[in-house]
């Protein structure tokens, strides 16, 4: 046991630090260390991929208040542009997590990783449009259908999969001139809302459920939840520092670089 809690530690350390770093919540880098350590704990296939989830999604919300905290500090976090977002990501997260408890696990972990990959094309994509982040942007450029639609679209993929706003919602922001701390701050405090939005869902569609491992709350497995916690803690402020010294477009690309290893290992489990 002493091995899986060491295990959990070192992932939520990474999960700081990447949400510090990209404002992605951290879920992408959970998910692969929960599969793995679950698996070794001998819990039911069945029900890995629920409990992943619903884990990392309890464990955002903690990595995303401490980013959300220091990115206010710094200055980087515009409140009214989290105001714009926020009802639109709120109902999709309610959405994702409902149609999320009704998936079986397998299907899941295959959505998770189809995900992944748009997210890389998608970014990639950005990248040879030659994209880069301002800083003169206001608050009220974050409007009209297409920024709504991604809004929802991202609570929801968060409510199903668990990755922050930041996947769907970073190449928008970028497209209107944010900069990049600006758009790291702004998907934290959304990938928060998620967080407590889809993790809510997640524990309370658990509770009929037979064959979760013990010292779980519905699919919140709380063991891994302290742990990873902890974790988190300590990167994210990191992670914060470190994304202040790296230029916008070499952060984009340690972005990809990023999803591409997640990729590798979700699909080297899954095969």
């Amino acid at each position: 046991m002493t091995d899986i809690i060491v295990i959990y530690l070192a992932a939520g350390v990474f999960s700081g630090f990447v949400s510090g770093l990209f404002g992605v919540g951290g879920a992408f880098a959970l998910a692969p260390a929960l599969i793995i350590t679950l698996s070794l704990q001998g819990v039911a296939d069945v029900h890995i991929m629920h409990l992943t989830i619903a884990t990392s999604l309890a464990t955002q919300v903690i990595t995303a208040i401490l980013t959300t905290l220091l990115r206010y500090r710094a200055g980087d976090l515009l409140v009214p542009l989290v105001g714009r977002l926020a009802p639109f990501v709120a109902v999709g997260a309610i959405i994702g997590a409902a149609i999320g408890d009704a998936l079986p696990g397998i299907v899941l972990q295959v959505m998770f990783i189809c995900f992944v990959g748009f997210s890389i094309a998608r970014a990639l994509l950005m990248q040879a449009r030659h994209i880069t982040s301002g800083s003169g942007a206001h608050p009220s450029a974050a409007r009209g259908p297409v920024v709504w639609f991604f809004a929802t679209l991202s609570g929801a993929s968060g409510g199903v999969l668990g990755p922050g706003p930041a996947i769907l919602l970073a190449p928008q922001l970028r497209r209107l001139d944010f900069a990049m701390p600006i758009i790291a701050a702004t998907n934290a405090s959304l990938a928060g809302l998620v967080g407590i939005v889809a993790a809510g869902g997640y524990i309370v569609g658990g509770f009929n459920e037979t064959g979760l491992p013990e010292y779980s709350l519905g699919y919140l497995y709380l063991p891994g939840f302290f742990a990873l916690t902890l974790g988190a803690l300590a990167g994210s402020p990191l992670g914060i520092r470190f994304s202040r010294r790296v230029r916008d477009r070499l952060q984009a690309w340690m972005f990809i670089s990023y999803l591409t290893a997640v990729l590798i290992i979700m699909v080297a489990h899954t095969i």
